[in-house]
């Protein structure tokens, strides 16, 4: 039987087996089953449990089983041949010597049934009489799986959850909450025009990121070739985009068709009407199938039996196919010769046609979503920060397009976050202000940086709380929930209003150090390194306070209390500590985050990388295979390999303001640099490009190369070699007599070859470029954390 597979919003998902569950029978409808093996490290622990050894010996024995790659184990017999101190563990240890012999004996077994993630059965009276089923929460599940299912004679159907349009319905729901929008009607994305100037000049720019299907560098480079006028373009080139067209020549003479470099070919007055919104390019199978029933007098089924025929190649279907196509098209007057050419003209496209209601449904999504991006673009990038906030490589990715776009990212704030990601609009008098501002800053800056939002409310996106590791979904509702009866004042205020047992350590200090309570704390000028020292002080004056709730404070002076207001709090309330610097801000900001949004540790040189010849994250995958490149970032996600040789590799993810690429050093590598990549400091990393192998399945994957790491360095290292002179940038309302005596001192602490210049910024936006004299700097971390501590980010420029 075939099957079906439908896209549906993956947050509604449910609701779709409900209803069919609902219109067909719930004894009908049931979901199919997975079975999941027992593998080396799962088995371990089992067994282990079953002998009654604890958790911590069970986990350290299991932890002896090496990862063969990326969500990849050896087995336990593998393990043995290459890992000592396994088989250490074995000879020295009895038990452990039978634990081992039970867990190889069972492993590879099916350990539980679980369910397929989008399969879906539906049979013609209860599913049990057809197969198997045992039931899983009140859901009946196949015991058979997904192929099985088939070969028993149901139809299958994957209900798959498409992350895309999740991120069409979020991003509407934005837009209509636009008071712009509001007040003049809600959009709805099935009704906008597919003729929109500025949706096809985005398009045309290659400008796509989030943009359905036209992420990759590829896909890019095709829209910028195509230009496509027509929403009749969008669905020929998503059709065209696959390996087997780009490597016959069929995309190049599509594009050079259009755009007159090429005369359009005809193949015969009776067809050539059908190719002519392809160009004369055949592109589509129903194109084989028209051309086979104008031409050649074939019924619906018997054109897709033809079709079916050629992408199969059967010697034998097609000569019997061949004479029935001739045979039709002499009975139309065809002549002998033409239908010959046809037929293998046919039988040559067919092979590389693509369905065309699968292309122009995905095109639709397409111009939805570059609809989206070309008119709501905050909108949009909220939608695509909430559908990916446990990505983090994407997120990294988003925040820098939006930054690219000029939307300012705002961090999580606990008294106007929500739990995802949100919009925040701006009153029109402050935007007026912020326009008038930004001219003359726009003028100077380069094309891409110009660019700006065509909004009139220049709305921000502010994270939300849901997006901070460690806050739980208890946490949240009681935080949410207590904010109903107003806003929180500080840390202090969140304990007392908030049951401590759903708001422990953990979550105060997480809010704490992303930056949740900046804008409460900046009122009283406290640090969040004070406010971070001051959790035990908040937890207790919480309990103290969940204690007096229960008592019900029933002696006078409780009752007294009762009637006056809570206890303010002061700053001497919190512990005194010298504020982190930057860098350490960065650091505790992208461990409850996961990245940064502030800043990035890159930000902190003040200088434009590309003098040091050094390439983007998010550009490598335009370049060619084996190019060498130099990449400037952080190491995240450092992990190694170990081999049955008993060499090592190692993986990481090299992370810089556009995004990040997966590197790998060799153990040559490792050993001569392995202490400056798992520093924590930025580093630069010299390598060659390796790109994946693709083939037709992965056509509309983007193909992320991986840099093959030749030479580490420090970044700090390089600038500090090659910077000249360092600028430093201030108001005169940051620069008191008090203030620069400070920075005096600041600088003769860390003497150097650099001269120093003070370019001071007046109330009238007129500049004074002040020398210091004969003092010399060394432009080095120290320096550079120093002044961070005295006036915050991106003072000093280096040159």
């Amino acid at each position: 039987m075939p099957d079906f597979d439908i896209d549906f919003c993956m947050d509604r998902r449910d609701e779709v087996i409900s209803y069919v569950a609902k219109r067909y029978g719930q004894q009908s409808v049931g979901q199919i089953a997975t079975f999941h093996e027992l593998k080396a490290r799962s088995v371990i622990k089992d067994v282990a449990r079953a002998m009654a050894l604890g958790a911590p010996e069970a986990q350290r024995i299991a932890n002896l089983i090496p990862a063969k790659g990326p969500g990849q184990m050896y087995t336990i017999g593998e393990a043995l041949d290459i890992e000592p101190k396994l088989k250490a563990a074995i000879d020295s240890d009895p038990t452990i010597k039978e634990l081992i012999q039970q867990a190889r004996s069972l492993e590879g077994l099916t350990r539980h049934a679980g369910m397929h993630a989008a399969g879906v059965v539906i049979s013609e009276g209860p599913l049990w009489d057809h197969v198997p089923c045992f039931k899983n929460n009140d859901v009946i599940v196949t015991q058979f799986a997904k192929d099985e299912v088939e070969a028993a004679g149901l139809v299958k159907f994957d209900f798959l959850g498409l992350k895309t349009l999740t991120v069409v319905d979020i991003a509407q729901r934005h837009v209509n909450r636009r008071p712009d929008i509001a007040s003049r009607g809600k959009i709805d994305m099935q009704h906008v025009p597919l003729d929109d100037p500025r949706t096809y000049e985005l398009l045309q720019s290659g400008d796509t990121t989030g943009v359905f299907q036209l992420e990759s560098s590829g896909m890019q480079q095709l829209f910028k070739d195509l230009r496509p006028t027509s929403f009749e373009d969008i669905v020929a080139a998503v059709a065209l985009y696959r390996p087997g067209p780009l490597g016959t020549g069929m995309v190049k003479d599509f594009v050079d068709c259009k755009h007159g470099r090429k005369p359009i070919a005809k193949m015969h007055d009776l067809v050539d009407e059908m190719l002519r919104p392809t160009y004369g390019v055949i592109v589509y199978q129903e194109q084989v199938m028209q051309i086979a029933q104008r031409l050649a007098g074939y019924t619906l089924g018997g054109a897709d039996v033809l079709r079916r025929a050629m992408g199969k190649k059967k010697p034998e279907e097609m000569a019997k196919q061949r004479g029935i196509f001739i045979e039709g098209a002499l009975n139309n007057g065809v002549l002998r010769e033409d239908a010959e050419r046809i037929f293998a003209l046919l039988e040559f496209f067919a092979g590389y046609g693509f369905n065309k209601s699968h292309s122009a449904a995905y095109a639709l999504i397409t111009y939805q979503t570059a609809y989206l991006k070309a008119h709501f673009p905050v909108e949009f990038l909220c939608a695509l920060l909430t559908a990916d906030r446990d990505k983090t490589d994407k997120v990294v990715r988003i925040i820098a397009e939006g930054r690219a776009w000029g939307v300012e990212i705002l961090p999580p704030e606990i008294n106007q976050s929500n739990v995802d990601f949100t919009v925040v609009y701006s009153d029109p008098a402050e935007v007026l202000a912020a326009r008038k501002k930004a001219k003359a800053a726009d003028s100077a800056a380069p094309s891409r940086a110009r660019r700006r939002i065509r909004d009139p409310l220049m709305p921000k996106i502010r994270f939300g709380l849901g997006a901070v590791r460690g806050v739980g979904e208890s946490a949240l509702e009681a935080l949410l929930e207590a904010r109903k009866a107003g806003p929180f004042d500080d840390l202090f205020d969140v304990a007392t209003r908030v049951d401590v047992k759903r708001l422990n350590r953990g979550v105060l200090e997480a809010l704490t150090q992303c930056g949740a309570f900046d804008e409460a704390l900046k009122k009283r000028g406290i640090s969040r390194a004070r406010a971070y020292s001051s959790v035990d002080r908040v937890i207790e004056r919480g309990r103290s306070a969940s204690r007096d709730r229960a008592n019900g404070q029933t002696n006078l002076f409780g009752l007294f209390q009762q009637q006056s207001t809570p206890q303010a709090t002061t700053s001497l309330d919190y512990v005194d500590r010298q504020p982190w610097d930057q860098r350490e801000t960065l650091r505790r900001e992208k461990e409850s985050l996961g990245f940064y949004v502030s800043g990035h540790p890159l930000d902190r040189y003040g200088i434009d990388l590309r003098r040091f010849d050094v390439a983007a994250a998010h550009s490598l995958a335009a370049m060619s295979p084996w190019s060498r490149v130099r990449v400037a970032g952080t190491v995240e996600g450092y992990r190694e390999r170990t081999f049955r040789s008993g060499g090592k590799l190692a993986f990481f993810v090299l992370e810089d303001l556009s995004g990040g690429i997966e590197a790998k050093a060799r153990e040559r590598q490792l050993n001569q640099y392995g202490d400056i990549i798992t520093s924590g400091e930025p580093v630069l990393i010299s390598g060659k490009l390796q790109f994946p192998m693709q083939d037709d399945d992965d056509s509309d994957s983007e193909r992320q190369p991986t840099l093959l790491v030749d030479e580490v360095v420090l970044l700090s290292e390089v600038i500090a070699a090659e910077t000249r002179s360092v600028s430093l940038r201030l108001t005169v309302e940051q620069a008191p007599r008090e203030v620069l005596v400070q920075l005096a001192e600041v600088l003769r602490a860390t003497p150097g070859r650099c001269p120093v210049q003070l370019v001071l910024t007046m109330p009238t936006g007129a500049e004074a470029v002040l020398s210091l004299g004969g003092l010399r700097v060394a432009p080095n971390d120290a320096l550079l954390s120093a002044l961070e501590r005295l006036f915050g980010r991106n003072v000093a420029e280096l040159r």
